[in-house]
């Protein structure tokens, strides 16, 4: 007998690049409203590497859930963490300015319709060589949630002066069928 998958069975892949497309797609006018002086975010990471340019952004999923008490659907809850690190010689602005890089990032999440979580979307990133995402199925995505902001201080190598990261935590619904 021939395998059939019972389900899309994408997880948090998609959803990692799905954020990343909408980010790129939406952050200049979130920066235009929260402060203009920002720069935009050019660098999108989804794991360790070389960063040359602050700020950057590391997208990773923490875990996936399985909702045991639905036998025809399969529900899941997905959490994904963004960290975005910020330098400057003056901490004071580096301060200021994690903070209103998590207002963009929280008002581009945010303000995204559900829609745009399962639909092909034009993303720069060297792990979609085609440019476009491969979202999960319409109707997927039940709802996307910033649960938390998170600061620190960090130290980074190779980077002289200690950097702020803001984290934010993002959980996923999804229900397939």
């Amino acid at each position: 007998m021939p395998f059939t998958p019972a389900y899309n069975a994408l997880f948090a892949k998609p959803l990692l690049d799905q954020l990343i497309a909408i980010l790129q797609r939406d952050q200049a006018a979130a920066i235009s409203i929260v402060n203009p002086a920002l720069v935009p975010i050019n660098e999108f990471h989804k794991g360790p590497g070389e960063r040359t340019a602050f700020p950057w952004l590391t997208l990773a999923a923490d875990s996936t859930e399985f909702d045991r008490e639905s036998p025809h659907t399969r529900r899941s809850v997905t959490r994904a963490a963004l960290a975005l690190d910020v330098g400057q010689f003056d901490q004071e602005m580096a301060q200021d300015n994690a903070q209103d890089y998590a207002r963009v990032l929280d008002m581009a999440i945010t303000s995204a319709p559900l829609s745009d979580f399962t639909t092909s979307l034009p993303i720069t990133h060297e792990t979609v060589p085609g440019g476009m995402t491969t979202p999960p199925s319409a109707g997927s995505v039940k709802e996307v949630f910033v649960e938390s902001h998170a600061y620190g201080l960090v130290t980074l190598q190779n980077i002289e002066i200690p950097a702020l990261r803001v984290t934010l935590a993002v959980l996923f619904e999804l229900e397939e069928t």
